[in-house]
């Protein structure tokens, strides 16, 4: 099947292996890597680590944290380019397809679906407080929302060609603007407040590491939904690197630099606060836009395994995400949220230790040695529960990524246990 409809242009190749005719180069995927990466709570990251460490501490645990995150999206990104799938099919090695089909879609389908929501009510609430602050015009925030979480919609319901040309436009600007706007900042404010005290600090490097990591934790493992259409390893290491280090240290380093000269990490306000608004409203509506079609994007991919869609149908289980994300977002709902969203998080990230112990330990990494359960992997569930327990409960050094290694040595070790006893049963 073609993946994009011939007469719409909208992506039609969902749960199926993408053909190498149709994948992209390496530059159109670290692209919409960056776009990802360039957004609001981008730049929250780098304030909250400016507010708790001095400020070259903040930014080196920031660059250190992306360091690790790189290595889960190559390993991870990896396997996509190698099988040609999205993420919640390359989780069929370590939970089956039956796991992976109401566990794994599930729990990730809710998780895109809130952070659309999340996204929609800023970028919707932002929009109309700053055209009434600036041009005196109101409108109503649950319009501001519904327009916008419509129009960021039409690109994920296109599919990946339409991320491909927004972020090729997006992703510059939003590189040159945001520094330019930093350094106006810096004009105004002065650079006196660059310095802190360290005996004021409240996070230690270490934190600040686990900070950076628990932000991305989402973006790791649902890579493969892109890197799927890399045409090799070494494009998608290439895409996973140049796409989200650079993009994400810029934003942990313009986070840190406004939080600290204009006592606002937001650099959109910054703009406002500095005179220009309308430059400020744009930036906030295009970070949003560049990061929020891939929630609903992905939702859509888990929607169609979940509900046993066929993937022509992508497109309208996208449009009924980001719709659903819309609607709590125009309720208010979206505010409530977040706190429930980092659980989720938590209990998400485990799944990872299972999946990539299973391809890349159990089947030494090789694509045609992957194989997939028809029922439930209840090995794979037993790991991800004892890796999400891991995290929960011991709250000392990097509790998310203990709690990956956890459930893949596990992952591993039941796998050695039942095949040793397969063999042994066969003699």
């Amino acid at each position: 099947m073609s993946t994009q409809s011939k007469t719409s242009g909208v992506e039609t190749t969902t749960l199926e292996k993408v053909p190498l005719s149709e994948r992209k180069s390496w530059l159109d995927v670290a692209m919409i890597q960056a776009g990802i990466m360039i957004c609001v709570p981008s730049l929250l990251l780098g304030g909250m680590l400016a507010e708790s460490m001095p400020l070259a501490q903040a930014i080196a645990s920031g660059a250190v944290g992306y360091i690790i995150v790189i290595v889960f999206f190559c390993l991870m990104g990896v396997m996509g380019s190698d099988l040609g799938v999205p993420t919640c099919v390359t989780a069929m090695g370590g939970f089956g397809r039956k796991g992976a089909q109401y566990i794994i879609s599930l729990l990730v389908l809710i998780s895109m679906i809130g952070w659309f929501a999340v996204q929609t009510g800023v970028c919707g609430d932002a929009f109309s407080n700053l055209i009434a602050e600036f041009f005196h015009i109101k409108i109503p925030n649950v319009i501001s929302i519904v327009i916008w979480g419509a129009i960021m919609l039409v690109t994920a319901v296109y599919g990946i060609n339409a991320l491909d040309k927004l972020n090729m436009v997006a992703v510059p600007a939003l590189f040159f603007v945001t520094i330019g706007g930093c350094i106006l900042a810096l004009n105004k404010y002065g650079t006196n407040m660059l310095y802190v005290d360290p005996e004021q600090s409240t996070m230690t490097f270490g934190g600040g590491i686990v900070l950076t990591i628990s932000f991305m934790a989402a973006g790791c493992l649902s890579a493969s939904d892109v890197t799927r259409y890399q045409k090799s390893r070494r494009d998608t290491i290439l895409s996973s690197t140049l796409g989200v280090a650079p993009a994400g240290i810029l934003m942990v380093v313009l986070g840190a630099l406004m939080t600290r000269v204009a006592q606002q990490y937001d650099i959109t306000l910054v703009f406002c606060e500095i005179g220009i608004p309308v430059l400020g409203m744009l930036v906030l509506i295009a970070a949003t836009w560049t990061t929020n079609t891939t929630n609903a994007y992905s939702g859509g991919i888990n929607a169609v395994l979940l509900f046993h869609l066929p993937d022509h149908d992508r497109a309208l289980a996208t449009m009924i995400s980001g719709a659903l994300g819309t609607i709590f977002a125009a309720f208010g709902l979206a505010n409530h949220f977040e706190d429930f969203l980092y659980i989720l998080a938590d209990l998400l990230l485990p799944t990872m230790g299972v999946i990539l112990a299973d391809y890349w330990i159990i089947r030494k990494g090789d694509p045609s040695r992957y194989e997939v359960a028809e029922g439930v992997n209840w090995i794979g569930i037993i790991s991800w529960l004892c890796g999400y327990a891991i995290i929960r409960l011991i709250p000392y050094g990097i509790p998310l990524a203990q709690g990956v290694f956890t459930a893949a040595i596990i992952y591993v070790v039941l796998i050695k246990v039942r095949d040793e006893r397969r063999r042994n049963r066969e003699q």
